[in-house]
């Protein structure tokens, strides 16, 4: 009887995996026809998960089922997802040229505004420096042309890190994750080290940082889309400096109420969550304050793939607030009082800084952001 009732569940999922496997193989050959252009490849893979709710009975068997098959098709890309042996590389996003030069405007102008130095760098996606593990024949898409019109119209005053530049120098160490987009600690050091000397600091040697492990089975978001597990797993890392400055309290606010945080959520490894291991969930505001006594404030404008690289900005300024761009829904003068700070640092990924909504809320007359 049982077996019979498990049959009759088991069926459906059967069935809706074979109309996914058939969109995708549709949708493949399509692409295939007009010389492989990759930015139709996906969408056959995208019309069918909108098919496919996450929370279905064996959706997990289902999607690692999907990868297998793909692969042995002698396809090497699961949805926006490329896989090789040695990682997982997400599929570069076409930005909006457009929408970058508005953001570069709404910089220019709180720049203007408030008058205060700002440093700033854009993450690029991992595929953008470890191209020789993409599958040959592709046109992969690169933000990279992007970027520099993002960078050409920011004020000549705004100083810019080009951050595919540094991480690509140290392409050979671990400097992005190998199942998740984002750097390592590592990769988030060497980047670190080109923009406090930007802001006219001396950075933390590397030699005196001591290296502390914390997990070493950690799937990413990457995984999450594909859940191919033959990729080496990563490793959560913390850089404990000596002579290290520390954190006197930590405050964040979650647009309604404020709590105590602390940088480090060790529940985040233990639930699974590893992404919100450093600085913990996605908050709009948190206010961090140090032993440092040189009186200094930083704002820092961020998302998530600035987290781990903020324990060093920490050893240069007593004060530092962090506004998270993927939160940010008001105007930042409800939340701070941008005069006040000495530097201000822009830290986002590539697709942040095509917002144009999150970007308004600096301007001064940005209230709703219509």
């Amino acid at each position: 009887m049982y077996k019979k009732l498990y049959a009759w569940m088991i069926f459906p999922i059967m069935l809706i995996g074979m109309i996914w496997i058939i969109f995708a193989a549709i949708d493949n050959a399509i692409s295939s026809s007009d010389d492989l252009n990759s930015t139709n490849m996906h969408s056959g893979w995208n019309r069918a998960d909108d098919i496919i709710d996450d929370k279905l009975i064996g959706y997990d068997k289902a999607l690692a089922v999907r990868t297998k098959l793909t692969l042995a098709s002698g396809s090497k890309k699961v949805g926006n997802i490329y896989i090789s042996r040695e990682r997982l590389l997400r599929e570069p996003e076409i930005l909006d040229e457009e929408s970058l030069v508005s953001v570069a405007e709404s910089i220019n102008n709180f720049y203007l505004e408030y008058s205060v130095p700002i440093c700033m760098t854009a993450f690029p996606e991992a595929a953008e420096i470890y191209t020789e593990c993409l599958p040959e024949n592709l046109n992969v898409p690169s933000q990279l042309g992007s970027l520099d019109v993002l960078y050409e119209n920011v004020d000549s005053k705004i100083r810019i890190v080009d951050s595919y530049h540094v991480l690509s120098t140290f392409k050979e160490d671990y400097i992005y994750y190998r199942t998740d987009a984002r750097c390592t600690v590592n990769g988030s050091y060497f980047l670190y080290r080109s923009l406090i000397r930007k802001m006219g600091y001396y950075p933390v040697p590397y030699d005196s940082c001591t290296i502390s492990h914390m997990k070493n089975d950690i799937y990413g978001d990457l995984y999450d889309v594909c859940l191919y597990d033959k990729v080496t797993p990563d490793i959560i890392d913390i850089y404990t400096c000596e002579s290290s400055s520390e954190i006197v309290s930590m405050h964040s606010f979650n647009g309604r109420q404020w709590s105590d945080s602390s940088f480090y959520d060790k529940n985040a490894l233990e639930s699974g969550d590893a992404e919100n291991y450093y600085i913990g969930k996605p908050m709009i505001l948190t206010e961090i304050e140090t032993n440092v006594e040189n009186e200094k404030q930083l704002l820092i404008f961020k998302d998530s793939y600035a987290d781990n690289m903020l324990p060093f900005f920490t050893q240069h300024y007593s004060k530092i607030d962090i506004i998270d761009m993927n939160c940010l829904d008001r105007n930042i003068s409800e939340l701070v009082s941008p005069s006040d700070y000495q530097q201000v640092l822009i830290l986002c990924d590539a697709d942040t800084f095509a917002d144009v909504g999150a970007f308004k809320y600096l301007e001064m007359e940005s209230g709703n952001n219509d």
